[in-house]
């Protein structure tokens, strides 16, 4: 038919503004005899792989300030060849963190038991670092998230994991009980 390029440009074009270059690449990619559909399609691909790289370019930039940042603070260090290391005190730095509270994850494995154990919790927002520690133990355990703080899984708590909320300062807020018996509800099989 005469004029069938014109028509399927127009016809792609017709939902509205497209980028020239890009709807150029779209349309040659889609082939002469794709449909709009198809050049549609080709063109929204374009337009996400570009929101991607716009993306991963501001958490390029993004990364870069951070460490900028370390190095103006000392803790990083840059030698001839632009190789980053850390300075003494950044070491330093490294080992308060390590030493304030490291999750040893050899201590948390999962190990089924034969009882529902029920972990709930209500921590103030002072305690967020705890809380999200507390949650990565959960997790670790094999425990399941039910309700915003009220988690549940038939799982053997390690004699550790009571020492470790003690030392977090935040046994007062976390709750352990162990269901014994069975209710009244019946679960649908």
């Amino acid at each position: 038919m005469k004029g069938e390029i014109i028509y399927r440009i127009l016809n792609s074009l017709k939902n509205g503004v497209s980028d020239y270059v890009d709807f150029t690449k779209a349309f040659l990619k889609a082939g002469y005899g794709a449909t709009s559909g198809k050049t549609n399609y080709e063109y929204s691909k374009i337009k996400n792989n570009k929101a991607d790289l716009e993306l991963n370019k501001q958490k390029i930039v993004n990364f870069k300030k951070y460490l900028h940042k370390l190095k103006s603070e000392g803790l990083i260090l840059e030698n001839s060849s632009r190789q980053i290391y850390l300075s003494d005190e950044g070491k330093n730095k490294l080992n308060n963190f390590q030493n304030s509270f490291s999750l040893n994850k050899d201590l948390y494995k999962s190990k089924i038991g034969n009882r529902v154990v029920v972990v709930s919790y209500d921590i103030p927002i002072a305690f967020n670092r705890e809380r999200n520690i507390l949650r990565d133990m959960l997790r670790m355990l094999g425990f399941n998230l039910v309700h915003k703080s009220v988690w549940v899984g038939k799982v053997l708590l390690p004699e550790k994991f009571v020492a470790d909320l003690s030392r977090l300062g935040i046994i007062d807020y976390v709750e352990i009980l162990e269901v014994t018996k069975n209710g009244t509800l019946k679960s649908k099989s």
